[in-house]
């Protein structure tokens, strides 16, 4: 008898996807018949199903592989329940088992157990299915399919509906009832499978032949009938209708693209009451609410507990600084807790809230060295805020807490240098000296292999308990009995190139468990939470694939379990925060509704005079920069509904305002609207070339009481008046005015004095803007000067300015301030210095020389011109700073920018100067790093020592820049780094010019190029006896060319023992006990390296004998935790919170 391949597809880690209601209209009816017969406590009479799809047969490696995204595997973990439903029909019947009255009617279930009695057997010519049975929401149905071989027989779910975006895990078990009595049915291997539309059946083609069904002795067969029953539980489904609110009172989080381990996590703390409430009381009143983490995370927890639906993230990852990008990559869960847990500590520092985070999470562990021979011990202690717990080979956790305490003993060549009591045996390892409330366990599934130099994934088997007490792990008993309960469980499904993580959380710690997967959230039993992600292949227990385990744990100390539980009434939440959160809910509701509606509406844009003051260019406004009034109504209002709204906005009578319709936005030609006589049809009757609607109101002068004159467009003309300041070179803009086609331009002269507050005979000349022309006879009619289109459209343009002008001016005529406008051209202006200044943007003239281009800028920076200077831009891949542009430079600003390219902004880069730049010619420039002592922080220097200076000199000047600790000595030193190896100490009397040659690079990261680097001299390195020398340390990982991190000088002496220096050197890096145990240690020169213990004696004469070459250091052979992602795991990054 042959079996089919047991295949499996797993789900998709999808991105807020879209809910589809799966259950069709007949099933709706059914339903709703179910449920009216089920209340008359009468058997359901079930339809009739029609158009039922065909089922596809599973042959042995026939599958059809799900779109994945994101390289994530995701979780078969599966639910249960202990409930199921009753069904009946004509001929064929299906039938639940021992199910109450209430249990029937719940369709959200996870399991139950349904037969189907298949009459006339021995006639069975094609399939046949049972009526459904509700799991989950979804139909269940048993299909019968006969071959000439053997009886078929599958599990189909959701059947008749063709939406490909519902899925559904499950597994099941098919059998054969056999009708002797306490007889057992016959059975086949469990199945499991992800039910979805293209694959929505699932079972065997050959389940039992016919000569074994029909063989008398075995009883299949009563009555030419047989019974077929399927066990089955269903997970939660995706893609559908599920309220997760409705079914276990708590809701999910929606997944942005990869932000699955962050979903899982925020789940745990937000249970985490304790934590949860001191998070509502960070003050954020002022913060701004897309950069404030505080409040974004009030805003996350604030939904999770009082709203209905899945809450998005995008707003508390946008408060983390985090691009798009970042929400596409997968993320370390230990590393996000971490770097989440000190944010939220920075946040409540000097506050009452400060000293929450330690209170919770934070436990102390000491590590000790015992001799055993000599009464001296060496002890230090530490705090932590997770353990990592070592499960390889370990059994359960018990043994993994063992291994972390075990003790190792220091003898023979690795003996403890106890002072004056000299080499002793001792023993060397940590103890906890006190649990936390909260304990976080994270279990080391991804470890470093040597072999692939990569990280990989263990998914051994691993037992952890309910309950544990980890008394026995503590150096002295607690004021309570250190018992904890298991809260949460996060399960992480995949390897270390990707995969998906749910998380398993008991929020009360009463023993019911549910599963947060994403949005979806369902209940599920404790043997799913626990027992089945151990991990292994245990196919008594679990179903999961192998790559599916706990990753990390969260206990609870049963003493502390009503303090970090307790409820939250929403009356402990400040009113403030409430009242914030319910405002941005209503203005976002009001935004969705908005777009909702656009259709229904037609948005007016008012633009007023007022905004014409501002434009320097041709025409009235830029329409993409002049601030404009928007109005909004149902295209079904009316216009006089429309200047209703006027009235009421700009308060002005109807008879003071006049309505001109904008035709095109290139032109800014306007066409007269009489809003009276257009007063009753209604907006979308009203034909517009603009969308929005633009119009240009016209409002009487308050100056002038009177009501503004009806307009003719047949006589009238509306006129815009400028005025051209040639001194100021700019253009002032004088009004608008209305007048007949017949008047003279000359009679507007005197007009226009009285208004610039001239002498009423100044002569002035009048410039045509639209004609591009000084008008020639003043004389003359407007309608004989000015054209005047036949539609009437209105609005010519004339600028005013004084006849007699001074030459010597840079634009004596609006011709000439026209004709620059051509040459002038934006330029963004970037600090080379410093890229987290702001960029701006200046409109200048491509003919401006360099004095002209100084000027503008320094007034721009508020600084002196002449402590600028700047360089040209070099497009590449981006945008870099290029060759500084000398003080002597004679070109213009296009030469400048003439290696731009055209379809990008032109830029040019600059930077300030602590000196004049005239006074750089006797200066050099210098660029260096400077490291902080802790090796931790590094910026760059740029100094202008002297030409013929030392480093003496050089040093002099980085001190002025540096800032200094109080009791520093301000001893400074000058290092030369090559691929993170220091290759040579300066002198401080060495001339500069012997030091830097302008062809080698300059970096602020300590990679590969050769780069100069100041430090700080630390106290204990200021004098040197005769026996101590200054050798240099560097780290390398395996191979002596894969160095990295950043290189240092330590003091030894001469015939001390390896062991104390590696002491020192273990105090200055504050590296862990645990993680120094995995260093290793050499000694290189000219590239051979020469291993050394604690016990081998410092021969300085090895560092000392140097005379070219690399010189010999100090090797630390350990993992390289910075190392960057290699193209398989892009998927991972360090995590950082920037607000």
């Amino acid at each position: 008898m042959e079996i089919e391949t047991d295949h499996s597809i797993e789900a998709m880690d999808t991105q807020d996807t879209q809910e589809v209601e799966i259950i069709t209209s007949d099933l709706q009816q059914q339903q709703q018949q179910t449920a009216q017969q089920q209340q008359q406590n009468s058997p359901p009479q079930l339809p009739k199903f029609k158009n039922l799809i065909h089922p596809q047969l599973h042959a042995a490696g026939a599958i059809t592989q799900l779109p994945s995204e994101n390289g994530n595997v995701p979780p078969q973990q599966l639910l249960a329940d202990s409930s199921s439903a009753t069904f009946a029909g004509n001929n064929d019947s299906v039938e639940a088992m021992g199910m109450d009255d209430e249990t029937k009617e719940d369709q959200f279930r996870s399991e139950t157990t349904f037969s189907f009695t298949v009459e006339n057997v021995g006639q069975l010519k094609s399939q046949r299915l049972s009526p459904p049975v509700y799991v989950r929401m979804l139909p269940w149905k048993i299909m019968v399919i006969p071959n000439d071989r053997a009886l078929g027989f599958f599990l189909q779910c959701n059947g008749e509906n063709d939406s490909p975006t519902w899925s559904c895990n499950a597994i099941a078990e098919l059998r054969l009832k056999c009708h002797k009595p306490d007889a057992q049915p016959f059975s086949r291997q469990r199945i499991k499978h992800l039910f979805y539309s293209k694959e929505n059946d699932y079972g065997y083609s050959n389940f039992i032949t016919w000569q074994e069904l029909q063989d008398a002795d075995k009883s299949y067969v009563h009555n030419n009938s047989i019974t077929l029953e399927v066990h089955v539980i269903a997970d939660a489904p995706h893609g559908v209708l599920w309220d997760s609110k409705k079914h276990t009172g708590y809701v999910g989080l929606k997944n942005q693209g990869a932000t699955c381990y962050m979903n899982s996590l925020l789940q745990t703390l937000y249970f985490t009451n304790s934590l949860r409430l001191a998070v509502y009381r960070i003050p954020t009143e002022a913060d701004d609410s897309t950069k404030s983490v505080g409040l974004s995370l009030q805003r996350v927890f604030h939904e999770l507990q009082f709203g209905d639906r899945p809450v998005g993230t995008k707003k508390l990852t946008k408060s983390f600084g985090w691009e798009t990008l970042d929400s596409f990559m997968q993320h370390d869960v230990q590393e996000f807790l971490r770097v989440l847990l000190d944010k939220l500590e920075s946040k409540m520092k000097g506050t009452c809230l400060e000293g929450t985070i330690p209170g919770l999470f934070e436990g102390k562990m000491s590590s000790y060295i015992k001799c055993k021979n000599v009464d001296y011990n060496s002890t230090r202690y530490e705090t932590f805020y997770d353990i990592q717990l070592n499960i390889k080979d370990k059994k359960n956790i018990y043994e993994s807490f063992q291994d972390y305490v075990a003790s190792e003993t220091l003898e023979g060549d690795n003996k403890y240098d106890a002072g004056v009591h000299g080499l002793q045996e001792a023993s060397k390892g940590v103890i906890f000296t006190s649990f936390p409330p909260v304990l976080h366990l994270h279990l080391m599934r991804f470890q470093y292999d040597p072999i692939t130099d990569s990280s990989i994934k263990y998914n051994d088997r691993f037992e952890f308990y309910e309950q544990i007490n980890l008394d026995r792990y503590l150096a002295e008993g607690e004021k309570t009995s250190a018992d904890y309960v298991l809260h949460a469980v996060l399960v992480h499904s995949g390897d270390n190139h990707g995969g998906h993580y749910v998380v398993f959380i008991n929020p009360k710690a009463d023993g019911r468990w549910f599963k947060f997967d994403d949005d979806v959230v369902s209940s599920c039993r404790k043997q799913e939470a626990i027992e089945q992600n151990y991990g292994g292949m245990d196919d008594e227990i679990s179903f999961h694939a192998k790559c599916s385990n706990a990753y990390m744990l969260v206990y609870i100390r049963q003493s502390e379990l009503d303090r970090v539980l307790g409820d939250i009434p929403e009356s402990e939440i400040s009113s403030d925060l409430v009242e914030r959160l319910d405002l941005e809910k209503r203005i976002e509701m009001a935004r969705r509704k908005e777009r909702s509606e656009a259709n229904l509406y037609v948005s007016v844009h008012v633009i007023l005079e007022e905004y014409f003051e501002g434009q320097q260019k041709r025409r009235l406004f830029d329409l993409e920069k002049t601030h404009q009034r928007p109005f909004k109504l149902k295209q079904n209002q009316t216009v006089d509904e429309l200047v209703d709204m006027f009235v009421k906005g700009f308060g002005v009578s109807r008879d003071r305002m006049r309505m001109w319709n904008m035709c095109t936005a290139q032109t800014q030609k306007f066409l007269h609207f009489d809003f009276e006589a257009e007063s009753s049809r209604t907006i979308e009757q009203i034909p517009t070339s603009q969308k929005p609607w633009v119009i240009f109101l016209e409002l009487a002068s308050p100056e002038n009481p009177a009501p503004l004159p009806p307009f003719n467009p047949k006589t009238d003309v509306l006129l815009f008046l400028k005025y051209y300041d040639a001194r100021n070179k700019r253009l002032n803009y004088i009004g608008c005015t209305q007048q007949p086609q017949s008047r003279r331009l000359i009679d507007l002269v005197p007009e226009v004095n009285k208004k610039l507050g001239f002498e009423p005979d100044t002569e002035l000349t009048i410039f045509d803007e639209y004609a591009d022309k000084k008008v020639a006879n003043l004389g003359e009619p407007i309608d004989s000067v000015l054209f005047i289109p036949q539609d009437h459209l209105q609005g010519p343009i004339l600028i005013f300015e004084r006849e007699t002008v001074d030459a010597r001016l840079d634009l004596p005529t609006v011709e000439d301030y026209f004709l620059d406008l051509v040459y002038r051209i934006e330029i963004i202006f970037s600090d080379k210095c410093n890229p987290n200044e702001p960029d701006f943007t200046l409109e200048l003239s491509n003919r401006y020389n360099y004095d002209q281009l100084t000027n503008a800028v320094a007034e721009r920076l508020n600084t002196d011109p002449q402590k600028l200077q700047f360089f040209m831009c070099i497009n590449n891949y981006k945008e870099t700073a290029g060759n500084a542009v000398p003080y002597t430079f004679k070109g213009t600003i296009k030469d400048l920018v003439a290696y731009n390219k055209a379809s990008t902004p032109k830029r040019i880069f600059y930077q300030r100067l602590s000196l004049s730049i005239h006074e750089l010619d006797n200066k050099k420039q210098f660029k260096c790093v400077w490291v902080s002592s802790d090796l931790k922080e590094e910026k760059e220097l740029v100094l202008y020592p002297n030409k013929n200076d030392t480093v003496k000199g050089l040093l002099d000047e980085a001190a002025k820049k540096i800032t200094f600790a109080e009791n520093s000595r301000r001893k400074l030193r000058l290092l030369k780094v090559s691929n993170h190896k220091i290759v040579a100490i300066c002198k401080d009397e060495i001339a500069l010019d012997t030091l830097l040659k302008t062809t080698e690079s300059i970096s602020t990261t300590q990679g590969a190029q050769k780069i100069y680097r100041i430090e700080e001299v630390p106290a204990e390195e200021m004098q040197l006896a005769e026996n101590e020398y200054l050798i240099p340390v560097a780290h390398f990982s395996k191979e002596l060319y894969n160095s990295f991190g950043v290189p240092f000088l330590a003091k030894a002496r001469q015939g001390e023992q390896y062991g104390v220096l590696k002491q020192r050197i273990q105090k200055r890096l504050n590296v862990p006990d645990k993680e120094w145990e995995n260093y290793k240690f050499c000694v290189i020169t000219m590239g051979h390296n020469a291993e050394v213990n604690d016990n081998t004696p410092v021969d300085l004469d090895v560092y000392r004998c140097w005379t070219s070459g690399q010189l010999p250091f100090f090797g630390l052979d350990h993992i390289n935790k910075s190392r960057k992602r290699s193209s398989l795991n892009f998927s991972e990054k360090a995590i950082k919170i920037y607000n």
